[in-house]
């Protein structure tokens, strides 16, 4: 009842449901900038808890976790998208759900923070080093048998320079290395807004949902299946190793949540360039059309109950 009753859930429903029945559009550019405060938010209260807590095992292990996963499922997922898909989709897709979803991850801190369970805000940390594993192993896969292998070089300097990336990467740096008073006098931007914000973007995204799920149709019970599925598989993978290195509950949770997220920002905005000839009806469709949705209303409470089964 705790999840259904949620109010991030709630808004992003009503968003879904006004979207298809009103045909509502609202602006890009709505979302985008409260996609950017999200992004500085999180970036400085994990950098802000990396100062505080310094790079303690357990730091050093959600770190090394991230990006382990963000290179095993593109690796996993490609094997089994290129039966199904060419090598330019099957790359694009494996990608993006190699990479993260910041909106599924600030949902989640919701939820905890709702429900009272306690967390590490360094787990923001692990958000930004699970970006970048995920777009180079795109880019592995979709040229490691192509003569004409391109600029890669060119292609990990745009995928750096991403107003997203750019965002998080330098604001965690400001978080960590500003002075804890300067930070405090954030707290009203950083802190007490936040979820205002983020109910307000979720309503933005639930209407973005409801235009994205048309493009869905025609592609396959196989792709549905794999976009539901992938984030299952990748929550149990964390799951087990957040029980084998004593992870607390809400750290567990996050951990999945990351795992089982895929990008709809970040790695579509490189792969659009890096990867032209890639479908984006397929790896934006599943992901923020099936994927996102799924995490958000399904997703989030079931990992988190079972890390407090597991765990707790």
């Amino acid at each position: 009842m705790e999840a259904i009753l949620n109010p991030a859930l709630l808004l992003f429903l009503s968003g879904i449901l006004i979207g298809i029945l009103f045909k509502l559009i609202l602006p890009n550019s709505i979302s985008k900038y409260l996609g950017y405060y999200l992004l500085l938010s999180l970036g400085l209260k994990g950098g802000s808890s990396l100062q505080e807590n310094g790079f303690i095992n357990e730091v050093i292990s959600a770190l090394t976790l991230g990006v382990v996963f963000a290179l095993l499922i593109p690796f996993i997922a490609y094997f089994y998208l290129k039966n199904l898909l060419n090598s330019d989709d099957a790359a694009a897709l494996s990608g993006t759900y190699g990479s993260v979803s910041a909106v599924t991850f600030v949902t989640a801190i919701a939820y905890l923070s709702t429900t009272n369970q306690e967390f590490d805000n360094y787990m923001s940390a692990v958000l930004v080093v699970m970006e970048f594993p995920a777009i180079f192993m795109a880019l592995y896969l979709v040229t490691h048998n192509k003569q004409n292998k391109g600029n890669n070089l060119e292609t990990i300097k745009t995928a750096f320079l991403e107003i997203p990336n750019i965002i998080l990467i330098s604001s965690l740096f400001f978080g960590y290395f500003l002075n804890k008073t300067l930070l405090s006098n954030l707290d009203f931007i950083i802190v007490e807004i936040f979820d205002y914000v983020l109910y307000v973007f979720l309503f933005v995204m639930g209407t973005r949902v409801a235009k994205r799920i048309g493009e869905l149709k025609g592609k396959g019970a196989s792709l549905i299946a794999f976009a539901l599925l992938t984030p299952l598989m990748g929550s149990l993978i964390a799951l087990l190793a957040s029980l084998n290195f004593n992870f607390s509950v809400g750290n567990a949770t996050l951990l999945m949540v990351l795992t089982a997220s895929a990008s709809y920002i970040a790695v579509p905005a490189v792969v659009k360039d890096a990867i032209p000839n890639a479908n984006p009806a397929i790896y934006l469709g599943l992901s923020l059309g099936v994927t996102f949705p799924f995490n958000i209303i399904v997703g989030i409470p079931l990992y988190n109950e079972l890390a407090k089964y597991f765990i707790g």
